[in-house]
């Protein structure tokens, strides 16, 4: 009975992450119940995959270690590059020249960085990683903490940062200097005091961790 649970515990795991994450991430754009159907749909393909590469041990085991490697590298741009977006932006704030149009010529690059590290990240490799990582050990200690903190940043972005949407139109039409009324609201919409970077800093040295404990390694 043990047994039986620690094999399908990781598809549980995966289900309850997957499903969640994309019904918040697609409810704005689709109604109940699609996006939870196709939570739903993802899990079961993502799972269904990862668990045929698990049959295989040499491919599962390289598939295992890269995607550990791809996770340092999408959460070392949330964390770094995070942390230097808001704090170019904090400084721009404090100009008394700044406008409305500067501020979204520089906050609107880092939403394909950020898209591009979130969609792989939220899509495949966690999900890939809760399965192919299932084995007694360290790392899959390490992977399921690294699941959880980015499980509960992401619900924290999509229940706070989604529902602040600034009006990037409007602003990109503004050259006039912002006065502190203005300043005040483009910092409440984009969440310039957010301290998620040093969660996704967490998330990063998890990862990191993890690639010391390669599973590659421990085949040889």
């Amino acid at each position: 009975m043990t047994q039986r649970i620690d094999r399908l515990a990781p598809f549980a795991l995966v289900a309850v992450f997957t499903v969640a994450l994309q019904t918040l991430s697609l409810t704005e754009f689709l109604p109940l119940p699609l996006p939870l159907l196709i939570g739903v749909g993802w899990a079961a393909v993502i799972s269904f995959a990862a668990y045929r590469v698990s049959r295989r041990p040499v491919l599962s085991a390289w598939l295992e270690d890269t995607l550990v490697a791809l996770g340092c590298v999408t959460m070392a741009l949330f964390a770094f590059g995070g942390a230097v977006g808001l704090l170019l932006l904090n400084t721009a704030m404090d100009s008394s020249s700044i406008t409305a149009e500067s501020m979204v010529v520089m906050f609107l690059p880092s939403i394909p960085i950020a898209i591009a590290a979130n969609v792989p990240t939220e899509l495949v490799i966690i999900p890939a990683l809760l399965i192919l990582g299932w084995r007694p050990g360290t790392r899959r200690i390490l992977l399921v903490v690294a699941a959880a903190l980015y499980f509960v940043h992401r619900v924290w972005s999509y229940l706070t940062f989604v529902s602040d949407r600034l009006d990037f139109a409007a602003a990109e039409q503004s050259t006039t200097r912002m006065t502190a009324a203005e300043k005040q609201q483009f910092s409440e919409a984009l969440h310039l005091d957010d301290p998620r970077w040093i969660l996704n800093l967490l998330i990063f040295a998890v990862f990191l961790l993890a690639a010391f404990f390669s599973r590659l390694r421990e085949n040889e």
